[in-house]
């Protein structure tokens, strides 16, 4: 709704500067030695009153009701007839308005000197108007054209802008549908990974005390961050990387010394915001198809950044055919690329390589938007 009152009041204004301009323009014409001729000008205001008209009503009843209603026969027909009435009127306009200056026109004549002659013609008249000189049908001609212009004009703005408003709404429909996909993994980070998380650090009690308790604080600081640091829809990297390695950390209790875990981030994070829970889907992918707990295998993050990017990398050994492109209860590979594609459009890469042993996906993000 506020995009499309934004749109509307962008339109009007395109609009406004156009005619703005366009009434201008006869004044700067019109100027000689630092003088305006308001004669001139006030004729072609007049001329353009016709055009005005075509405007405001293919602008505001032809094309709404007509070609947006998918009535395009009687848009085209109503065009035409517009046109045609709008060339005569512009023709009778200018005529109108030359009749009643044509008095002012007509040069004194001295009524005290006897004509020389029969008379050689029509009046001399100042300022006469080289318009009125050319046959109508020309005149006709030329304000069909001009009325043709006007309409095609404006058609083609208001379909540029519908055109936008659609994508847009396209956009806001997706990006919608990927909040409520982005709500419904934090719920699917939750009841399986949870129950499985306390049901370890119910086992660590009696092993470890300290390690049990270290393990509830980085299940609440998760839980902190599912349910609030991440609802604006940005968060700081350093707080999505403590998320990660809260997350890792908490998935380590569930394997054996089998199963090689190395994490690496920047020693410096900068102070940049990212999409909460960007790369969730792809770590637990990582642990869901590349850890075995019968054979060694590993998962590798790589995290680093510089001026202009951030960079992220995990490769993990693979353990399945699928490395959980589509993984049921998560986002998937699909929309994590239509997540990316909606918040940096093209300014993005991501790239995946796999193998009979080994699967990789990296991405490159910029950090400025």
């Amino acid at each position: 709704m506020k995009y499309s009152i934004r749109t509307k009041y962008g339109e009007s204004i395109i609009y406004i500067i156009l005619w703005v301009i366009i009434l201008l323009m006869p004044i700067f014409i019109s100027k000689t030695n630092n003088e305006i001729d308001w004669g001139k000008v006030q004729l072609e205001w007049v001329r353009l009153l016709p055009f005005a008209l075509i405007f405001l009503v293919h602008n505001y009843v032809l094309f709404p009701f007509f070609f947006l209603s998918n009535r395009r026969a009687l848009y085209y027909i109503s065009i035409l007839t517009v046109v045609v009435l709008g060339g005569l009127f512009a023709d009778f306009m200018g005529n109108l308005f030359h009749q009643i200056q044509q008095p002012q026109d007509i040069m004194p004549m001295d009524i005290d000197r006897p004509p020389m002659g029969p008379p050689m013609g029509p009046p001399m008249r100042m300022n006469e108007d080289p318009m009125m000189q050319e046959p109508w049908h020309k005149i006709f001609v030329d304000n069909g054209l001009v009325s043709f212009l006007v309409v095609g004009f404006n058609a083609a703005i208001k379909l540029i802008v519908k055109w936008q408003h659609e994508e847009q709404k396209i956009k806001d429909l997706e990006k919608e549908k990927l909040e409520t996909e982005l709500a419904f993994l934090k719920n699917q980070v939750s009841p399986h990974f949870f129950m499985n998380t306390l049901n370890n650090i119910h086992a660590l009690i009696d092993i470890n005390s300290e390690d049990a308790k270290e393990s509830v604080i980085k299940l609440s600081k998760l839980m902190r961050y599912l349910l609030y640091d991440s609802e604006e829809g940005k968060t700081t990297l350093a707080k999505e990387i403590e998320f990660i390695k809260s997350y890792v950390d908490l998935m380590k209790l569930r394997f054996t010394d089998k199963v090689s875990i190395k994490l690496s981030f920047p020693q410096k994070v900068p102070n940049i915001e990212i999409p909460p829970m960007l790369f969730t889907s792809l770590i637990e992918n990582a642990f869901k198809h590349g850890v075995s707990y019968q054979k060694k295998s590993f998962i590798e993050l790589i995290m680093n950044t510089d001026n202009e990017f951030l960079f992220f990398r995990i490769k993990n050994s693979k353990q399945s055919g699928n490395n959980g492109i589509t993984t049921p209860g998560g986002i998937g590979m699909e929309n994590l690329k239509k997540r990316l594609d909606l918040i940096y459009s093209n300014r993005y890469t991501l790239n995946q390589k796999e193998d009979d042993n080994v699967f990789e996906i990296t991405i490159k993000l910029p950090i400025n938007g």
